[in-house]
């Protein structure tokens, strides 16, 4: 504050004024208070009745005078006489000769008049002010150090109650106040206890009197206790605190708070940062407890050295930790009052006192000196207690003022809390707790708001392994909204009552408790147990929601259940070694399908060797087949979680029905199946046999046989069966993993035949009857096999859903990219580091030289970029989360091109291998791949021995320009080349000659291949194959060979890469060749395919040369367009979507094509459809994606799905729906409709199109008819020349 703005000071302390003359009235004061601001300003204070030492208070010159004037008006409003103040009163300082001046002085009459001489006045406070900064901090740092003014005042005016240094400002249009009020009369109660303690009445100077202050009472101090509005005048001092004391936090206060803490702990030489950490949750505990508990007479507070004391200090904090201990957690903590010593000593006769202070003394030994819940330090003495004491008083002082029980800053008081937890314990770690930037993918990836928005009854939620609390904070904090949106009329605390968190170690148990309470969920309940154990409060199939990262690799475990309690998991039996098993991770998957409910959603991190680790491993999987439909698999690397440098996968889960289960009904029917197909009855009842086919398809086995298999007999094309070869090397076979993985079944009928072998009995039978039992043992050997592989695969092929696979890019850049946060190991500063967030440096008064930028990292949060998630907008369609939630409502799944480096679709049975004979259930994230084969009466050889890759390079220079060739400049469809006519940046290229094969590697389903005519160069993604055996092979005939469909099939069978898929080149080389003869064959294949080719390139051609027709006929006719017509038209167009269509609505025989957001090509049938009317002709365009516009005939039935637009043209006198295609899809293109750039039903509806008149429309309408027929007919020219060429093929080669 300075003189230019004293009239806003003055008006915001309600001074009237007239002109330059400002007057403010005081109850009890007879004249007021007068300030004259003109010229350099005179506030009348010795008119008013207050005494004046000297006037240089009394001008506006000073900015300090201002912080003067504001700290009389609040004594004066207070209630304090004028009669008591005096301004800058003369004294000499200490021994010195230089005068001081204190600038306001409260002094009382004995007699509690208000008269008498000043010899008659006590002493009852001295004000010392300053400006507000860095005046203020630096006359508070001399105090602290040697008591500066303050102590040398109090030296000349001994009988003073109270020293204070008071600051005041004005800050956004408000008065701030700040002051430190040092209470200088002693405790006679804490003298008592601490015998060596020094006293103010013993003190002979100011240094003295300031050693008291600074070694008895630690420099107390209280920013409270003179002008609240409960404090009344001269009763000056607070030892009664309420909830209305308290301050909501902010940004500042919490970084403030974090700077605060870690310097006590420096100054103290704490080094244990996580025993400190411990003792801070316990504090904050019993805050909550006391705010709940004492709202109107505050415990958790440090009352002053004039009322309080160590003692009594850390006696309120134990009995507010036992009682939030057994309220909250449900924990008994022993502790004793003092109260209670009273009490016990109530009937005593014989002098009490002596025998109750001697107790007491032994009593205070044992309580107080030795470790504690409070203890920042170890404690085993008085001296270790009072050292502890000073680190607890600063704690209890940096919290005492916050309020927790804010509902309003909630989120800041959880991210205090969150910085103090980062700190506290390190996530570098990896030991307790999930970075928040996956904790808040994992629960934003289930799909919330449509179980809060279905669910009748509050749905329940849990994390059965919470450490420390952060799944279930964030899940509460997701489904406010939701709940507001859908449930308004239910409280949210209801909602929070319905969240359960289980422990087993007691201090994250109490962390995560804390962490609720911060957050403002306090309903939230914490459960401190093991979780695999069963627990009362914890009930069975009735959670809709699990979310955890539970424990993994912990040996013993299983000696930690009873019994019985291992015995509630399928997966224990008596073979398990109970003292070394550390399969942790798979009890807690079968855990969680006890816990959820039919329909229950969960995401669950587990080490990535539960998908195809053997043993139990395997037996984790079978539950997860039965139990779960599995919606999505993500893995994450190494690097996720720090060091722990273990790779997880997170599982997204859905649980099956649990009334009619589905794994129970397929089990019998395969039973049924495989007893004798022929004769089960179920047959007719069950429409399913078409999933035994399914199988059949799935395994290349062939349906006859395998019929004929279930009926007990083999056939020989069925024991040819690759599949059915490697069971007879395992059956038969000595091999030492021969059975490896094969199922307990199948192993005793093998050992029980292999016995039987070994006997005499066997030995004296026939050679036919040996034969006879062998097969019949083989038989009922792959009988065992092929049960549990068609059981699984039905399990996979029945689930409702597609599985999306999400995987962690390589390289640390990619990584931490894909992340959004990286692992930092400065010394110091180790943890997690938000990309976005730079360290922020923090001025520090006090000198401790330490940057944190914990709150920075806390909020950054908010910020990160990363393909996961969008901080910003969680039902984000462009990221990851939302394709997972989108699977979880069975629609249909859509990748961006922006997620197709990380995200793939699979049906789950192509993720399961079930050809190999050891068959674990392994669940891969990469299909397992079949690669098509020619089929040949010839032998056959691999393409890279009969036509290897070339690599030879040659500069760009010494081949003509004319003859490089590219993926760009070849053409699809296997059409040849174009000249190249562009100057590539390249310096070395790639050397191909006369009659090389060169194919594309960019999206091998182009179909880009070329027999070279001439030598030239050409780029890297251009494969080079080369005869490499001229002699027992046509080049042509390997053209014919490799620009057929079935190496393109190869080829994007093993592709890597989703939007711009490449051929694998390790495996390319692998695809079989015939060695058919020479001239009888290869020659006759070459000529005969070579005429099929030219066919197909004409009507290529042909095609082309139509598609540009069409461009200029459409171009001529719109320039004639002079109508411009806005597709908001109700009078012109009706204009709709269609609704999600999920994937059971699918069906083989359905009469609805459906079109999604690619609108030329359906992707199923349905029965049903949106629309009921289709006698008008539809235009359809795509929401999402690539922009496309596409034409339906009138009386077509379709079904457009909710990524799919209708546009229905309802007077064709003036738009001819035909021809509004191409101006649509012209519009369209000029506003860059995309994925990313949605065409929402109103963006379409907002656009206008040009029109000629309809004469014109009907007439190019009428063409294009003619000229979309043409092409059609070229196409199906096309179709039947590869069928052709495939039939040339076969005739041959087969």
């Amino acid at each position: 504050m300075t003189k230019d703005n004293i009239k806003e000071l003055l008006n915001l302390l309600e001074f009237e004024h007239d002109g330059n003359i400002y007057t403010k009235k005081y109850e009890n004061v007879n004249e007021p208070l007068k300030v004259d601001i003109s010229g350099d300003g005179h506030i009348f204070y010795r008119e008013c009745g207050i005494s004046i030492g000297r006037e240089t208070t009394c001008n506006l010159l000073e900015p300090e005078n201002l912080v003067v004037l504001h700290c009389v008006d609040r004594l004066l409003w207070k209630g304090y006489n004028p009669i008591h103040i005096e301004l800058e009163p003369a004294w000499k300082l200490g021994h010195s000769t230089k005068g001081g001046y204190a600038d306001v002085w409260v002094r009382t009459f004995k007699n509690g008049g208000f008269d008498g001489s000043d010899e008659d006045k006590e002493s009852l406070l001295i004000i010392e002010c300053k400006t507000w900064g860095r005046e203020f901090d630096g006359a508070w740092a001399d105090t602290k150090e040697d008591g500066a003014q303050l102590f040398s005042y109090f030296q000349q005016e001994r009988a003073t109650k109270f020293l204070c240094l008071y600051t005041a400002d004005i800050i956004d249009g408000k008065i701030e106040q700040d002051y430190h009020l040092i209470n200088v009369q002693d405790n006679e109660k804490k003298l008592e206890n601490e015998e060596t303690a020094k006293s103010y009445k013993d003190a002979t100077n100011n240094k003295q009197l300031y050693n008291v202050w600074h070694e008895t009472y630690h420099d107390d101090y209280a920013t409270r206790g003179l002008f609240e509005n409960e404090i009344e005048p001269y009763r000056i001092g607070k030892n009664k605190y309420t909830t209305k004391d308290l301050k909501s936090v902010d940004n500042d206060t919490i970084q403030k708070k974090y700077n605060e803490f870690a310097l006590i702990l420096r100054q103290h030489n704490v080094g244990g940062y996580e025993n400190a950490f411990d003792k801070l949750v316990n504090l904050f505990l019993a805050k909550v407890v006391d705010e709940t508990n004492n709202p109107d007479d505050l415990n958790f507070y440090w009352k002053g050295s004039a009322y309080d004391d160590d003692y009594r200090l850390q006696d309120r904090l134990q009995r507010l930790y036992r009682d939030g201990m057994k309220r909250f957690l449900n924990e008994d903590v022993t502790y004793i009052e003092d109260g209670e010593i009273e009490k016990a000593f109530r009937r005593f006769k014989n002098d009490p006192d002596a025998t109750k202070k001697t107790i007491k003394s032994y009593f205070r030994a044992l309580k107080f000196f030795s470790d504690n819940d409070f203890s920042f330090i170890s404690v085993h003495n008085k001296k270790l207690f009072e050292q502890n004491a000073a680190i607890l008083l600063k704690v209890v002082k940096m919290l005492q003022d916050i309020k927790l029980k804010d509902s309003d800053q909630n989120q800041l008081l959880g991210d205090l809390f969150e910085g103090f937890l980062n700190k506290g314990v390190k996530q570098s770690e990896g030991q307790f707790f999930t970075p928040m930037p996956i904790v808040r993918f994992l629960v934003s990836s289930l799909p919330l708001e449509k179980i809060i928005q279905d669910s009748e009854d509050i749905p329940s939620a849990i994390d059965y392994a919470c450490g420390a609390g952060h799944f279930l904070t964030e899940y509460a904090v997701q489904i406010k909204d939701y709940v507001e949106k859908y449930r308004p009329s239910i409280p949210l605390n209801e909602y929070y009552s319905h969240i359960t968190g289980i422990e087993k170690e007691y201090r994250l148990s109490k962390v995560s408790k804390v962490s609720a309470f911060m957050y403002g969920h306090d309903e939230t309940q914490i459960i401190y147990s093991d979780a695999l154990a069963p627990n009362e409060d914890v009930k069975e199939s009735s959670y809709d929601v699990l979310i955890a990262n539970p424990p993994y690799s912990v040996k013993g475990f299983l000696e930690t259940l009873t019994e019985s309690q291992r015995k509630h998991y399928s997966l224990f039996n008596d073979g398990l070694n109970i003292a070394k098993n550390n399969a942790i991770e798979i009890f807690f998957i079968e855990r969680a399908a006890q816990l959820l409910k039919a329909g229950g959603v969960a995401g669950i991190i587990l080490p990535v060797s539960v998908l195809n680790k053997g043993g139990i491993y395997a037996k984790g999987r079978e539950i997860i087949l039965q139990k779960f439909d599995i919606v999505a698999l993500v893995e994450f690397g190494s690097g996720t979680f720090g060091k722990t440098g273990t790779n997880t996968v997170t599982m997204f889960l859905r649980r099956k029905e649990t009334n009619t289960p589905d794994a129970e009904h397929y089990q019998n029917r395969i039973d049924c199946w495989f007893c004798n197909y022929e004769k089960c009855e179920s047959n007719d009842i069950y429409d399913d046999t078409d999933l035994l086919q399914a199988y059949c398809d799935h395994c290349d086995f062939n349906w006859e046989d395998y019929h004929a298999f279930l009926s007990g007999n083999m056939t020989e094309n069925f024991m040819e069966h690759d599949t059915i070869q490697a069971y007879k090397t395992a059956f038969f076979g000595n091999q030492r993993n021969a059975m490896k993985g094969v199922c307990t079944q199948a192993k005793e009928i093998r050992a029980k035949f292999k016995s039987r072998q070994d006997t005499q009995a066997y030995r004296r039978l026939s050679e036919d009857e040996k034969k006879r039992q062998e097969t019949k043992a083989f038989l009922q050997f792959v009988i065992a096999i092929e049960k549990e592989k068609v059981y699984y695969f039905i399990l996979a092929k029945t689930t409702p859903n597609p599985v999306v696979i999400v995987k962690s890019p390589s390289g640390t850049t990619n990584i931490k990219r894909f992340l959004g946060y990286e692992w930092s190991d400065s010394k110091g500063n180790e943890g997690i580091k938000y990309l976005n967030v730079s360290t922020q440096s923090t001025s520090d008064d006090e000198g401790n030289g330490e940057d944190d930028d914990t709150m920075h990292q806390i909020e950054g949060i908010k910020g990160i970029q990363t393909p996961l998630f969008n901080p910003q907008d969680l039902e984000d369609d462009l990221k990851i989360n939302s394709i997972i939630r989108q699977n979880f409502a069975n629609g249909e799944v859509s990748v961006p091109d922006e997620l197709m480096d990380y995200v793939e679709v699979y049906d789950l049975a192509d993720l399961i291998d079930f050809k190999r004979a050891d068959f674990s259930k392994a669940i891969k994230t990469t299909p397992v791949l079949s690669y098509p084969q020619i089929q040949s009466k010839y032998p056959l050889e691999k393409l890279g021995v009969v036509s290897p890759y070339i690599s030879e390079k040659v500069a760009y220079s010494s081949i003509s320009p004319s003859s490089y060739v590219t993926t760009a400049n070849m053409l699809q469809n296997r059409a040849g080349i174009t000249p190249y006519n562009d100057v590539p940046e390249v310096g070395n290229v790639t050397k191909y000659q006369k009659d090389d094969i060169l194919v594309s590697n960019i999206r091998p389903y182009l179909k880009k291949i070329w027999l070279a005519e001439h030598d030239g160069g050409c780029s890297n993604d251009v494969l080079v194959f080369r005869n490499a055996k001229p002699s027992d092979y046509l080049s042509e005939y390997l053209y014919a060979i490799l620009s057929s469909d079935i190496f393109f099939d190869y080829m994007m069978v093993g592709k890597t890469g989703l939007k711009m898929p490449r051929g694998d080149k390790k495996v390319i080389p692998n695809f079989l060749i015939p060695k058919a003869p020479l001239v009888e064959v290869q020659r006759k294949i070459a000529e005969e395919c070579q005429e099929q080719d030219n066919d197909y390139i004409n009507a290529s051609s042909r095609i082309i040369e139509i598609e540009k027709e069409i461009e200029e006929l459409m171009r001529q006719s719109q320039m004639k367009a002079n109508n411009s017509i806005s597709l908001n038209r109700a009078d012109l167009f009706d204009i709709s979507i269609g609704r999600r269509v999920l994937k059971s609505e699918i069906v083989k025989d359905g009469v609805y094509d459906v079109y999604s957001a690619n609108v030329f090509e359906p992707f199923g049938k349905t029965i049903h459809s949106v629309l009921d009317d289709f006698s008008k002709p539809s235009v359809l365009w795509g929401i999402d994606g690539d922009w496309m516009v596409n034409y339906q005939k009138a009386e077509k039935p379709f079904n457009p799905t909710d990524h799919c637009g209708v546009i229905r043209v309802l007077d064709e006198t003036i738009v001819n729906p035909k021809y509004l295609v191409y101006p649509l899809m012209k519009v369209g293109d000029a506003e860059r409709f995309s994925r990313s750039n949605r065409a929402s039903i109103e963006r379409v509806k907002a656009l206008s199109i040009m029109l000629p008149d309809i004469d014109t429309q009907n007439e190019v309408a009428q063409q294009l008819v003619s000229m979309e027929n043409e092409i059609a007919e070229l196409k199906s020219k096309m179709q039947e020349c590869i069928i052709k060429k495939q039939e040339i093929l076969d005739k041959y080669l087969k």
